[in-house]
């Protein structure tokens, strides 16, 4: 993982799960999608694509795996392609993507002036569910993950 997450060109994202909708994360990894909250509205955020890098953040806990966008982002127009509640309404945008490194215990993360101690990831990012970082923090959070059994 280490050499190719380090590919030049390629964007870093922060995909952040709810601490209270948990469950949602089995169903991205059953599916292999992201879901990016829109409720209803036109999304004109971050644009990810394939190749970009997704790291899974569940709120509150920790880093819990690295993916990789495996295709374009899209509006889903079915429940399968949004298969969380609130369905296509909710979520507006999908990304799919391949896992690539899942954790078994969440990677804590300690906050400072509210962001994670090393990096320039503040909490309004992480509020966001969807967020671009740059590449140096997502090598930096990547380096988290090296030393840790899947």
């Amino acid at each position: 993982m280490n050499s190719a997450t380090k590919a030049s060109g390629s964007n870093w994202f922060i995909c952040t799960i709810s601490k209270a909708t948990s469950h949602n994360w089995q169903i991205c990894k059953d599916h292999k999608i992201w879901g990016i909250p829109t409720n209803g509205r036109k999304y004109n955020r971050a644009q990810a694509g394939k190749g970009d890098f997704l790291i899974f953040y569940l709120a509150s806990v920790g880093f819990i795996g690295i993916g990789q966008v495996t295709g374009p982002m899209k509006i889903p127009i079915s429940k399968e392609q949004a298969p969380w509640a609130g369905g296509i309404y909710r979520y507006g945008v999908i990304l799919p993507f391949k896992l690539l490194k899942e954790v078994k215990k969440p990677i804590n993360v300690k906050f400072e002036a509210n962001k994670i101690i090393g990096t320039g990831v503040s909490t309004t990012l992480l509020r966001r569910g969807f967020s671009q970082i740059s590449t140096l923090d997502g090598i930096r959070i990547e380096e988290s993950f090296l030393n840790i059994k899947i």
